[in-house]
């Protein structure tokens, strides 16, 4: 009796501290600004954590904040990791930017992008010069094993792309019936 309590109490011991999250990581998690999400790194290793849902929309696309279970924060680019996603969020990275996945299909699928845009114009004498910020929401599309995304020129398209995914889809599923 002796040993089958010492061997349970070892395996508890063992088991109980792998995979625990820090202190610092429930802290966060009780924050609303955090979610429970997940990044993609550069050998496509999956790692859960903490995602900071930034309330400017425009942040999600350039840069991500990172909270593994350990409580080590890190801030990463598109160019450090593949992608990441929280809660029904998908994103991707091209490198220079990550692209939102909006629907998936076998053969195309359609990313959104959102971008921001500055300049200043000078003012006039004695006065500062204005700035002006112009934010931009854009789609694009890309192939299964194709490394660019192409914009989608016309606004249409966007809110015509399921329908024609799901007739592209019933052709082909027609199709292979037939043969």
């Amino acid at each position: 009796m002796r040993i089958l309590i010492c061997i349970t109490f070892f395996i508890f011991q063992g088991l109980s501290g792998y995979g625990q999250e820090s202190k610092k990581y429930l802290k966060l998690k009780a924050n609303y600004n955090y979610r429970e999400g997940y990044i993609i790194t550069l050998d496509s290793t999956r790692e859960e954590g903490l995602i900071k849902d930034y309330l400017r929309e425009v942040k999600k696309y350039s840069v991500v904040t990172f909270v593994n279970k350990k409580g080590a924060k890190n801030k990463y680019y598109p160019n450090e990791i593949r992608g990441y996603g929280y809660a029904f969020y998908r994103f991707v990275s091209s490198k220079s930017s990550f692209f939102e996945i909006v629907k998936s299909g076998n053969r195309v699928s359609l990313y959104k992008n959102i971008s921001v845009s500055s300049w200043s114009v000078p003012g006039a004498p004695g006065m500062a010069p204005m700035t002006y910020t112009s934010q931009g929401e854009s789609f694009f599309v890309k192939k299964p094993g194709e490394n660019t995304f192409k914009w989608v020129r016309k606004k249409n398209s966007i809110k015509r792309f399921p329908l024609i995914l799901a007739i592209v889809n019933r052709l082909r599923n027609r199709y292979w019936r037939s043969n």
